[in-house]
């Protein structure tokens, strides 16, 4: 028989050494991050807006409720503008999300919360996008720390533990919208327990908590409703859902998501086994072992129906949330399950494995440069002229390139969009209603030519499958229901390409300094072009 403390001080001392793990990769990722890229640009442009109306005025183009603008507004009047300051926000709101795993484990009284700084602290998904100017990794913070509470009131009810409980649930859902789901997968859980312990006061508490939370939204329910939403809209599948899911468990391998996979059906099926086993001798640990265990099962249902109703496309940091939400009600489970010794030093096993494959399995993330707009606006501004054109195809571009970009050169969007500080698809929309959406690009690029100039393509070109025509959609309108964003664009892309290909006498890919890897979504080409035929 193993020593208590010894497996005691084996638990510290691996989750200290998670915890520093964590906190290296957070400062790799710190330091490898560089400039920011377009999705982060649009929520600094948001925050800086003139005043706080043209922010509640604009919010809604970035997906985050008016609490988190502000609160960037706030900090970066604090500690400056400066990629550096902002990248400083980022890395704050990780260490939030090591905090609040802490806290939350400080709740359960079953030892350090080692399965959670595994899952989460060590997750690549979590390292590189819960790190950006976004809502993503503070909103998994308070999510933790929503959890947290509910089981301090689960063990406890008391007039502090209730205000926090409704404070934190409440700056949950204002910071993130994705949140609202999870809060109400939590409420159900710890409503299942109230019902079974007959304890009408915690039923209230808990209702009352979610009632307030979705109080809090009705101040954005027209702006949330406005129909340009119908560009973004993309159909969801369960499929579609769950590889996502899983890529962003394992990122950039998805075969890591059975570690979680794994963690999920033991704990599961032990919690199940233990709760039925002990159900006539309920104790305060017997309530939370079920909250958790409920949650965890709700939680993903809920999630996905959330995500079905938004009907966007997933991308893997929509599930930083999900990830953080799952990841500390299965430490709270492995916790409260693990208390004879073999099952103690299987969750140390486990968390050690994760400790030994994950950073490896992460660097290849966290090493990426954000974008490489920084570079490309730096090139242009060294050698373009000011006669000649920017084209940035497709516009979202513009919104990172106008932070970098300070030279004299025109520049004009495809389609043109004439509010580039936030992603404006409602003016997108605009567009595809239009008769002739980007006529007024290629006459500039025609005019340019002409003049003898040069115009430089700022994410490239895109021609049409060797054989087919560029693809000429007709006016989106209600009637048809063609809002699909995406098709637009593509097909824009495709006009501007062939239109390039049959017009210029010279083109050439323009090569940029090697600055190491950079994010997929923001490895921008660049192309020049000049002379007319």
């Amino acid at each position: 028989m193993i020593r208590p403390d010894l497996l005691r001080r084996a638990e510290w001392a691996l989750a200290l050494l998670l915890t520093a793990t964590s906190l290296l990769l957070l400062g790799v990722r710190a330091n490898r991050a560089g400039a920011l890229w377009r999705d982060e640009c649009a929520v600094v442009n948001l925050a800086q807006m003139p005043t706080v109306s043209d922010i509640a005025q604009n919010f809604q183009h970035e997906a985050f409720p008016v609490p988190f603008p502000l609160l960037v507004r706030a900090y970066s009047s604090l500690f400056g503008r400066s990629d550096f300051a902002l990248r400083g926000f980022g890395i704050l709101a990780a260490l939030a999300l090591l905090c609040a795993m802490w806290w939350t484990a400080k709740f359960t009284g079953h030892g350090p919360p080692l399965l959670a700084l595994a899952l989460i602290g060590l997750n690549a998904t979590v390292l590189f996008w819960g790190t950006t100017v976004r809502g993503y990794g503070l909103g998994a913070a308070f999510i933790i720390a929503a959890f947290g509470s509910f089981a301090a009131l689960l063990l406890k009810l008391t007039t502090p533990r209730l205000i926090i409980a409704g404070v934190v649930s409440v700056a949950t859902v204002q910071c993130l919208v994705h949140n609202l789901a999870l809060i109400a997968a939590f409420v159900a859980g710890a409503t299942i327990v109230a019902l079974l312990l007959h304890d009408f006061k915690r039923l209230v508490a808990f209702l009352g908590i979610l009632a307030l939370c979705l109080i809090s939204f009705v101040p954005y329910l027209g702006a949330y409703s406005s129909s340009w939403s119908e560009v973004v809209e993309f159909p969801v599948s369960a499929r579609l859902l769950w590889n996502q899911l899983a890529f962003a468990l394992g990122n950039p391998n998805a075969a890591l998501a059975w570690l979680w996979r794994l963690a999920f059906i033991v704990l599961i099926i032990a919690a199940v086994y233990r709760l039925c086993r002990t159900f006539r001798e309920r104790s305060a640990q017997w309530n939370v072992l079920l909250f958790a265990a409920i949650s965890a099962i709700v939680a993903p249902i809920a999630y996905y129906k959330f995500l079905q109703t938004l009907s966007y496309l997933t991308r893997s940091w929509y599930f930083i949330a999900l990830i953080a939400a799952l990841g500390i009600a299965l430490d709270c489970l492995a916790a409260i399950l693990a208390t004879k010794d073999r099952l103690r030093i299987g969750r140390l096993l486990f968390a050690a494995a994760a400790l030994v494959v994950l950073p490896i399995n992460a660097w290849p993330v966290i090493t990426q440069r954000q974008t490489n707009i920084d570079i490309i606006a730096q090139k242009i501004a060294t050698d373009a002229k000011p006669s000649d054109l920017i084209v940035l195809a497709p516009w979202q571009y513009a919104i990172s390139f106008q932070r970098y970009y300070h030279g004299s050169t025109p520049q004009i969007t495809l389609p043109s969009i004439s509010d580039l500080r936030v992603h404006r698809y409602d003016l997108f929309r605009e567009k595809m209603l239009a008769e002739h959406p980007i006529d007024d690009v290629l006459e500039k690029i025609r005019q340019t030519l002409t003049s003898g100039n040069r115009v430089w393509l700022v994410g490239g070109i895109k021609l049409p499958p060797e054989g087919r025509a560029p693809r000429n959609l007709p006016p989106a309108s209600t009637a048809n229901g063609v809002w699909d964003n995406i098709a637009y664009s593509d097909a824009w892309m495709e006009q501007l390409g062939i239109f390039v290909r049959q017009h210029t006498q010279r083109g050439q890919n323009v090569s940029l300094p090697a600055r190491g890897p950079i994010n997929p979504f923001e490895d921008v080409p660049l192309l020049v072009v000049d002379g007319w035929q």
